[in-house]
């Protein structure tokens, strides 16, 4: 179900090809949907922009990116559709025979660990601690998930090579000279398409020296574009972005991918669909890893090639249920196909979780990552609790994402101690501890609530309690170290919203929070909450409903009108000191209640039940009721390509599966703007957005920024543009017009 896909962490990105492309970072209790699209611009490429970091006076598509994610920021500091509460940093600990170890946001052990080499004299192995479970599953780490896991996705990065694109530890991407016989080559077509051919070398080899060819690099674009590929437990869907898709998983035996063409042995092209092109991160598309046939063909499956036009398509032995299994079974580290990268698996303990790799002699090395030179790696569980422990037993060499003020200065002491033994290396978070909400119910549904809440959270005061100083606070989604937050570091404009409960009454009273539960003023006197009149779109019969879980607070009917209460349903993931941390500094306080008027509820809950039960009504965690407005969990960017294209879509087919805040921002609705319009009693029924009718029209000079928001003038009607609209042409509507400048 697409619905489950919406919960992981990182990343994490577009297509798997992206999990080992895209250097990865510790894992933690972050939750975001796997990410959308990545990436554009031609030749060597910085990951934070896409564009070479050459400075030029010549304005950019860069440029004309980084104002559209100024706007989209400010809008989003605007709506406050979650809170972040810190963002910390990370400390990896490490063995002392270790050299050029460093890990970034963006560079992960998994990564780091390849360009590490082992001092003279010492043991040439290293044991790299994991806090999340192996499962096995190293070949493609998603396959048959919802989400790959953090550990598994490490072995796959370190047994998975010769991709076209590598990223750098600042996320920078590349092309990778280690596997590309040349640059690729991009064409764009009179159709409104983009072909890209892409030739590769002609001299690389699979861990049992077999030959890599282009038809290794197309294969599980092939063969996972199609029904076959979902019934062995595959998504179906890695060619969407491509010309013909459709058709060809539709048209199944015979049917000819037209977008994807094999020109000779090392020479393949693909051409990206009109819908998906133009696109700010388009060199993405040409982002392949080599795979062994018979991992996505099985023993009878074959990719075949039209003589006269090159289309590729797979021969009608393929379409067979016997091939959805030996796919299946393929995809076990022992199925006894070769592996592409720096190490193979040579042993997996299922019961003890443990993972042993052996350096891949006929592996080259990469542009980025260098040629690794430790012989063994040996990938543990461990427990955040006995970790320390084990790293100075010498159980482990690595253990990664240390943060928290506690932790962090213990970890410290055990390396200040004995610095011949230990050291560390550590990075600001990309990401941040956040409070999030369910923004199309209750009362967070509404801006002026979700202000009140952040004006009475004192958050550098919270940051600097959880992480004893490891840490500091953003204003929105984020990370400092981004290259378009420092294009616009000096201009944007954010609220910080600095601590007052006199500031969170301001929000609520500008929001319509001035009843009673009987409809008549509000007197903080009365000790009651604060009630607000519901009108128009907010009569959902959700809003109607409203209450808190222990029935204190309710949406009152008085008359032919209902008030909701200021009340929150607050779900505090356990165990987890941000959430202790949480209702002692503001869920019990005096500023964040009864100053203001609200109530809070607090319940406590697991994570994995509070996320895709409560928060994103996953079925199967769902029992049906509507009852979270808040939770608390984390966030991270632990990739460089900054896309959030349909994250704030408010089409219905779209919103359950893709929605990341679950909110459809107001300005986004077409019908709001037309003349005579006047909202009914009810929810919503006509989804338009203001994109798909405008936003071809639209370029960054007719935009015109007032009080951080933006504006654009289109036949006459002048629309704010809301945040899905800000975030599509972040990535889609990047061309710099005649004349303008920054």
């Amino acid at each position: 179900m697409k619905k489950f896909a919406r919960i992981v962490s990182l990343i994490l990105a577009l297509v798997l090809v992206f999990s080992v492309l895209a250097a990865c970072g510790s894992s933690d209790d972050s939750a975001t949907k796997d990410e959308a699209k990545t990436g554009k611009t031609d030749g060597n490429k910085s990951g934070n922009t896409g564009k070479d970091d050459t400075k030029s006076d010549e304005v950019t598509e860069e440029d004309v990116y980084n104002q559209w994610w100024k706007l989209y920021i400010q809008r989003w500091n605007r709506l406050v559709p979650e809170i972040p509460l810190y963002s910390n940093q990370y400390f990896d600990l490490y063995n002392a025979k270790f050299e050029n170890f460093v890990t970034s946001p963006y560079w992960g052990p998994a990564d780091a660990i390849i360009s590490t080499t082992v001092k003279s004299g010492q043991d040439n192995s290293a044991i790299i601690g994991s806090s999340t479970d192996l499962s096995g599953l190293f070949r493609n780490a998603q396959w048959g998930k919802s989400s790959p896991g953090a550990s598994d996705l490490d072995v796959q990065n370190l047994v998975t090579g010769y991709a076209t694109e590598a990223t750098g530890i600042d996320g920078a991407y590349t092309w990778n000279m280690k596997a590309l016989a040349e640059e690729p080559v991009k064409t764009e077509n009179e159709d409104g398409t983009a072909t890209y051919t892409i030739k590769v070398r002609n001299d690389m080899k699979f861990s049992d020296g077999s030959a890599i060819n282009a038809k290794n690099y197309i294969v599980a674009l092939l063969s996972n574009s199609t029904t076959i590929a979902e019934q062995a437990g595959g998504t179906g869907s890695s060619g969407i972005y491509f010309d013909g898709f459709k058709e060809f998983k539709e048209g199944g035996k015979g049917a000819e991918f037209k977008g994807v063409k094999l020109l000779d042995d090392y020479t393949f092209s693909v051409t990206v669909a009109a819908d998906y092109y133009p696109y700010y991160y388009a060199y993405t598309y040409a982002a392949f890893t080599p795979d062994p046939l018979p991992l996505y063909l099985g023993s009878k499956g074959e990719i075949v090639v039209n003589e006269e036009t090159k289309v590729c398509s797979l021969n009608d032995d393929y379409y067979t249920e016997e091939t959805a299994t030996e796919i299946n079974n393929n995809m076990k580290w022992d199925s006894g196909l070769p592996f592409s990268g720096p190490y193979t698996v040579q042993n997996y303990d299922e019961s003890n979780k443990i993972a042993t790799l052996k350096l891949n002699p006929n592996y080259p090395g990469d542009d980025q990552r260098g040629k690794a030179t430790i012989e063994t790696i040996t990938y543990v569980k461990v427990i955040e609790e006995t970790q320390m422990d084990q790293f100075q037993k010498g159980e482990v060499d690595i253990i990664a994402g240390i943060t928290g003020g506690d932790e962090t200065k213990a970890a410290l002491k055990v390396v200040e101690d004995n610095p011949e033994k230990y050291a560390e290396t550590h990075y600001d978070r990309a990401g941040y501890g956040k409070l999030g909400f369910r923004c199309d119910y209750g009362p967070t549904s509404f801006t002026s609530v979700r202000q009140a809440i952040i004006y009475t959270i004192n958050r550098p005061e919270f940051a600097q309690t959880f992480t004893g100083g490891y840490g500091t606070v953003v204003h929105g989604p984020y990370y400092k170290g981004y290259s378009a937050y420092k294009a616009v570091e000096d201009e944007i404009d954010l609220n910080e919203y600095t601590y007052s409960d006199s500031k969170a009454i301001k929000a609520l009273e500008d929001g319509g929070w001035i009843y009673n539960s009987k409809g008549e003023d509000y007197v903080k006197a009365d000790g009651e909450v604060r009630y607000k009149k519901l009108e128009g779109f907010e009569l959902t019969d959700e809003n109607k409903a409203f209450k808190t879980v222990d029935g204190k607070y309710k949406t009152e009917k008085v008359g032919d009108d209902y008030y909701m209460p200021l009340a929150i349903n607050y779900f505090g993931t356990q165990p987890n000191s941000v959430t202790d941390l949480l209702v002692s500094t503001w869920q019990t306080s005096d500023i964040a209640t009864t100053n203001i008027g609200m109530y809070i509820q607090y319940l406590s809950t697991e994570f994995i039940p509070g996320l895709y039960g409560e928060l994103y009504h996953v079925p199967g965690y769902w029992d049906g009721v509507w009852k979270l407005n808040a939770i608390n969990f984390a966030t991270g960017f632990n990739s460089a390509l900054y896309d959030f294209a349909i994250r704030w879509t408010i089409n219905p087919d779209e919103y359950d599966d893709y929605s990341d805040c679950l909110l459809k921002d107001d300005a986004d609705f077409w019908t709001d703007y037309q003349e005579g319009f006047e909202p009914v009693d009810g929810p919503r029924t006509d989804f338009t957005s203001v994109y798909e009718k405008i936003g071809d029209k639209v370029t960054i000079d007719m935009v015109e920024e007032r009080d951080g928001l933006a504006y654009v003038t289109v036949d006459g009607i002048e629309y704010e543009l809301g945040m899905d609209f800000l975030s599509r042409a972040m990535v889609y509507r990047t061309e710099v017009p005649d004349g303008w400048t920054p």
